[in-house]
């Protein structure tokens, strides 16, 4: 059976994803002497031995470690170690290769994809992975009581999953309509275990109907049980609940500290991923100082979101605290997101106005050290096939911005030095403010873009909130602009998640609220069309419509900054999440620094 390629080479940001081409070449030296990771490194694996810890500096604790009802970057990272899904991709060549499942069948119609689970698959506790497993997690996946909005659109065209046969190695999907990218949502979630998550079998009695229908599930008393024990910080953070698949087992979850990973020793799948450190500690660190005293301390052995300037100027020296550093570039995108549920907003005069005022050229040479190009669309800058390459950079030009802004009715009228207009009857000036993490060079971002604001008459401030906070008012909509990011794996994109105005409500990932019926339709369009060259141009359509409604100012695509102990081995980045992967590093046996009776 022939590999499925991925056509499309894209990327959407959160935080941090890596771009490497699919040569075997080594990393080159820049002027600043660091690592540009522009290539995937050779393999360095010829004598790897296991033992070690790796220590990794995390900026918060995540969300949760439920991989159903997780979807922030720390937790999505986390995750990836304990829980592994049907299919995964090769890190290289970016095909669709077997995990826990071989490559499926798929009936001609494209309705029905039926997986083969490979035998030898099981979870830490020892249990096999059944096709049990894989319909208890689609069924909670579906479940509309279950906190996973973010993931269970996707599964929308999933009328039902079977056992085949009556055997539980084999599992069919039976699909409502075709739906081109089938194979990479069905492929890609993480299976969860039905033996430790619901022993009594309470999800066999729910159907698949009742599973589609929110009032029906509303009225079954043990659904909305089932629903509040899997939403619960319980199944989070518990070990004897966080059973999974992967190559790592979880230990503990110190609030405010960190997660603890340990190495599975019985891991079913070490030809796929080997699991090299004998633990991956995930530390948390807020303070960016702090975290850079522990690196130089050697009390942790990885981190990145490090200050450009901390990054070229403290860490020149590198060697002396036995640290490597490396630029791997992101295909992925910044963005300053403008909520349109404030009044401020709702014009794309003034969004385009806005964008204007960005002064992205000075940023990047300034702030970034030149470290990110300047982007006009999601779609990753280097994937030639889906960008619209006909969308020109939006300049900094202050003058146009006073233009636009005027044009929307915004002056000066009281003299004061703000701008303001008459809206549902009252005066209002245009101030805002920005929300922002703890992230230091987003603040400096962020005064850059406020001073530029001023000096045209809009009053902006910057504030800060701790990563958790943050997340939770971009969530529920609780914020007037902020500086954020996003990303996706490399597969085909679906703008359905974060565009769609269906998102814009409960706990869909439309945060600023956006609501145009042209975007709706051509989304849904590029969903369903199952001709390329006719989808290709749907998501060049879309991009240009985006691009002059400005809901986001998009910003750039710039380079990660690492550093990483000098013992390890095998440090590469990939294009594909988790990257790197720290389960593939390794230490010589004279080199390591912890074993599993000293203490962090």
């Amino acid at each position: 059976m022939k590999k499925f390629k991925l056509t499309a080479l894209l990327a959407v940001l959160t935080f941090s994803i890596v771009i490497t081409g699919c040569g075997g070449k080594t990393t080159q030296q820049n002027t600043n002497n660091t690592q540009q990771s522009n290539d995937v490194a050779p393999i360095d694996t010829a004598s790897a031995v296991t033992g070690d810890w790796l220590i990794i500096r995390e900026m918060s604790d995540p969300e949760k470690l439920n991989p159903i009802v997780s979807n922030d970057a720390s937790a999505s990272e986390i995750c990836s170690y304990i829980f592994e899904s049907l299919l995964t991709q090769d890190k290289s060549t970016y095909e669709l290769i077997p995990a826990l499942a071989g490559l499926p069948q798929i009936s001609a119609d494209n309705l029905t994809y039926t997986f083969q689970l490979n035998k030898d698959a099981k979870f830490s506790d020892g249990k096999p992975v059944t096709a049990a497993d894989v319909i208890f997690t689609l069924k909670t996946v579906k479940c509309p009581l279950v906190d996973d909005a973010a993931l269970r659109n996707y599964f929308e065209m999933v009328d039902r999953v079977e056992m085949v046969d009556n055997d539980p190695t084999k599992v069919k999907f039976v699909l409502t309509q075709p739906n081109w990218r089938g194979i990479y949502t069905l492929a890609t979630f993480q299976i969860v275990p039905k033996h430790v998550l619901d022993p009594g079998n309470v999800t066999d009695k729910f159907s698949w109907e009742e599973l589609k229908d929110l009032k029906s599930a509303q009225k079954n008393t043990e659904m909305q049980k089932f629903a509040d024990f899997i939403n619960s910080q319980e199944v989070s953070r518990d070990a004897k609940y966080l059973v999974g698949s992967g190559p790592y087992m979880f230990e503990k979850w110190d609030t405010g500290a960190g997660v603890t990973l340990v190495r599975n020793p019985n891991y079913w799948g070490k030809a796929l991923a080997p699991n090299y450190p004998q633990k991956i500690i995930f530390k948390t660190i807020q303070d960016n100082s702090a975290a850079l005293v522990s690196a130089k301390n050697k009390e942790v052995d990885a981190m990145y979101v490090i200050k450009p300037s901390d990054f070229y100027k403290d860490l020149e020296n590198e060697a002396q605290f036995n640290l490597v550093k490396a630029r791997p570039f992101e295909p992925a995108y910044s963005y300053l997101a403008w909520n349109e549920l404030n009044p401020l907003f709702q014009d794309k005069k003034v969004r385009l106005a806005l964008s204007h005022l960005v002064d992205r050229k000075t940023i990047i040479d300034k702030v970034l050290y030149g470290d990110a190009i300047p982007i006009q669309s999601h779609v990753f800058y280097q994937n030639k096939k889906l960008l619209n390459t006909e969308l020109p950079e939006i300049p900094f030009d202050p003058e146009k911005a006073k233009q636009l802004l005027s044009e929307a009715g915004w002056k000066d009228t009281d003299g004061d030095g703000v701008l303001d207009k008459v809206i549902d009857g009252k005066k209002k000036d245009f101030k805002f403010t920005f929300l922002s993490n703890t992230n230091p060079v987003r603040k400096q971002i962020l005064l850059v873009v406020v001073d530029a604001l001023k000096k045209v008459g809009i009053q902006a401030e910057v504030q800060e909130l701790e990563w958790s906070v943050y997340l939770d008012k971009t969530k529920k909509h609780e914020f007037e602009a902020t500086y954020s990011s996003w990303t996706s794996p490399t597969t085909p994109p679906d703008p359905f998640q974060i565009w769609h105005s269906s998102q814009a409500e409960g706990e869909g990932s439309n945060y600023i609220s956006f609501k145009n019926k042209t975007n709706d339709s051509l989304i849904v369009a590029y969903r369903n069309e199952m001709d390329e060259t006719k989808r290709i141009a749907l998501i060049k359509e879309w991009q240009k419509l985006i691009y002059d409604e400005q809901p986001y100012t998009f910003l750039w695509s710039g380079r990660a900054r690492y550093i990483y102990d000098k013992r390890f081995k095998n440090a590469r980045w990939y294009n594909i999440q988790p990257s790197p992967s720290y389960n593939e590093w390794w230490v010589p046996a004279g080199s390591q620094k912890y074993s599993p009776n000293k203490n962090n």
